[in-house]
C-alpha cells in the first residue's frame, strides 16, 4: 500500500484558489499528477490511497475517488498563521502537522511506502521524521517546488533529503539544481515523468467540436487551460505575445482556467483592449468538455516561468495539438527533442518568440499537422499510464532493496 500525499498543510491551500471544495477534490477531480500517480500505481499491481489534511473535516474520513477507486483518507487540521518571520512560519507549519491523524491512517491502511508531492517543502520534513519513527520508506515527486521558505527549513531539509529513499524529478534542470544545492548529500533519482490517460485524450473531428461548442470553422484557434497563476504560468507574457502577433485575423485565443489571480488576469485582459481573446474562467473538472476544446484548437502555448512536470500540455499533446512551451522546467524535458517531440522551444520571457511561433504555426497547416502527430506520438510512447506505472514500480521496488 503506497500514500500518496499531496502539497498543501491542508487541501484547501490548492482548492480555494480555484474555487472548488473538498468534496469535489473528492468526487470530481482527475487527472493531475496525483490521480495519474493513483492510476499508473494501480495499473502495475500496487494499491494506492491519497492521504491529505483538510479544515472541512472535524474527524479522520476515508472516500472513494469513483473515477481511479482510489481510497481518500482526510485528516482534520487547521492552517497555520503567517509567523512573524520565515523561520517563525516554518515552525508553524511543522507544528501544524497532523502526525498523529497521519499515523493512524498508515497503521489503519497498512502502508508500507510513502510518497509526498514536493521535497522542497515543510510537510516533507514532517513526512520524513513520521517515516523514520514508523520504519517506513519515504520518498517525493518533483512538481515545481524548489525554493525553501527560510535557514531554519534549509538546516532539516539536508536531514530529511537523507532519510529519503528516493526523488522522483523528470526536470533535467531540477535535477541539475540538487546536484548544486546538496552536493554532499547522495540522492537516490530517477527520471520518470507524470502519467497522462491517452486513450482517454484522443481528439475527436475538429469540426464537429467547434461545431458544438459554437466555433467558426476558419478561425485561427490558440488555446491555454490551467491554473490562473500570472507569475508562474507567464500569462502576462502570453497576453503580450498574443498583443505582437503581426496578422491576428481570424484568430482567436482561449484561455480556460481559476486560480489566485483571477481579479489581477481579469484586469490584463480589459487593460489589453483585446478582443479576440476569451477567458473562461472556472476550473473545469469535466474532462470530455475540456477534450472538447483541445479537438477545436489548431494550436496549445504555455509561456510558463515556473513548471515541474505539468500535465495540460500533455493533454493537448494526446489531441494532436502542436505545443509551443517556454523553456522553464519541466517543459523542455517535454519537448527533448525539439519539433521531433512535437513542438516548438521559446526562452522565457520573450513574447516576441512566442508571437513568431505562432505567426509560423498560423501559416503553415502542414507544419501543424506534422508537429501534431509527433506530439500524439511522443505522450503515447513516454508518457501512458501504463510505461509511467512499470517505471515507478521498477524505481520503488529496486530502491527498498
Amino acid at each position: 500500500m503506497i500514500a500518496l500525499f499531496p502539497w498543501g498543510d491542508v487541501i484547501e491551500e490548492f482548492l480555494d484558489p480555484i474555487g472548488l471544495e473538498l468534496q469535489d477534490f473528492v468526487e470530481r477531480m482527475t487527472g493531475g499528477w496525483l490521480f495519474g500517480y493513483a492510476a499508473a500505481l494501480s495499473s502495475a499491481g500496487h494499491k494506492p490511497i491519497i492521504v491529505c489534511a483538510s479544515e472541512r473535516v472535524h474527524r479522520i474520513e476515508c472516500y472513494e475517488h469513483p473515477s481511479t477507486g482510489t481510497p481518500i483518507w482526510v485528516a482534520p487540521a487547521k492552517r497555520p498563521r503567517q509567523g512573524h518571520s520565515p523561520s517563525a512560519y516554518s515552525l508553524r507549519r511543522w507544528s501544524a502537522t497532523p502526525l498523529s491523524a497521519f499515523r493512524e491512517i498508515l497503521s489503519r491502511s497498512k502502508c508500507n511506502l510513502l510518497l509526498a508531492q514536493e521535497y522542497e517543502y515543510t510537510r516533507f520534513d514532517a513526512l520524513a521524521w513520521l517515516a523514520r519513527g514508523l520504519n517506513l520508506p519515504l520518498y517525493a515527486t518533483f512538481q515545481g517546488g524548489d525554493r525553501t521558505l527560510s535557514w531554519i527549513e534549509a538546516a532539516a531539509r539536508r536531514l530529511s533529503l537523507r532519510a529519503c529513499r528516493g526523488l522522483i524529478v523528470a526536470s533535467s534542470a531540477e535535477r541539475e539544481r540538487l546536484a548544486k544545492a546538496y552536493p554532499r548529500i547522495a540522492l537516490n533519482i530517477a527520471n520518470i515523468p507524470n502519467p497522462l490517460a491517452t486513450q482517454e485524450w484522443q481528439a475527436m473531428d475538429r469540426s464537429e467540436a467547434r461545431a458544438n461548442l459554437g466555433l467558426p470553422q476558419d478561425c485561427f484557434i490558440v488555446l491555454n487551460h490551467g491554473r490562473i497563476d500570472i507569475r508562474r504560468k507567464g500569462l502576462d507574457v502570453l497576453l503580450e505575445a498574443w498583443e505582437r502577433l503581426a496578422d491576428a485575423s481570424a484568430c482567436r485565443l482561449v484561455i480556460i482556467g481559476s486560480g489566485q489571480d483571477n481579479d489581477a488576469f481579469a484586469k490584463l485582459v480589459r487593460e489589453s483592449e483585446l478582443t479576440n481573446v476569451q477567458w473562461l474562467s472556472g476550473y473545469m473538472t469535466d474532462r470530455a468538455l475540456i477534450r472538447r476544446w483541445l479537438s477545436a484548437a489548431d494550436v496549445y502555448v504555455t509561456a510558463s516561468r515556473v513548471e515541474g512536470m505539468p500535465v495540460a500540455p500533455l493533454e493537448a499533446m494526446a489531441c494532436g495539438l502542436p505545443i509551443i512551451a517556454s523553456d522553464a522546467q519541466g517543459l523542455p524535458d517535454i519537448l527533448i527533442d525539439g519539433e521531433a517531440s512535437g513542438g516548438l522551444m521559446v526562452a522565457q520571457e520573450q513574447p516576441e518568440e512566442i508571437a513568431r511561433a505562432l505567426a509560423r504555426l498560423k501559416g503553415d497547416g502542414a507544419l501543424r499537422a506534422r508537429l501534431g502527430a509527433a506530439a500524439r506520438r511522443r505522450v503515447m510512447e513516454k508518457f501512458s499510464i501504463e510505461a509511467v506505472g512499470a517505471a515507478l514500480d521498477e524505481f520503488l521496488t529496486t530502491a527498498r532493496r
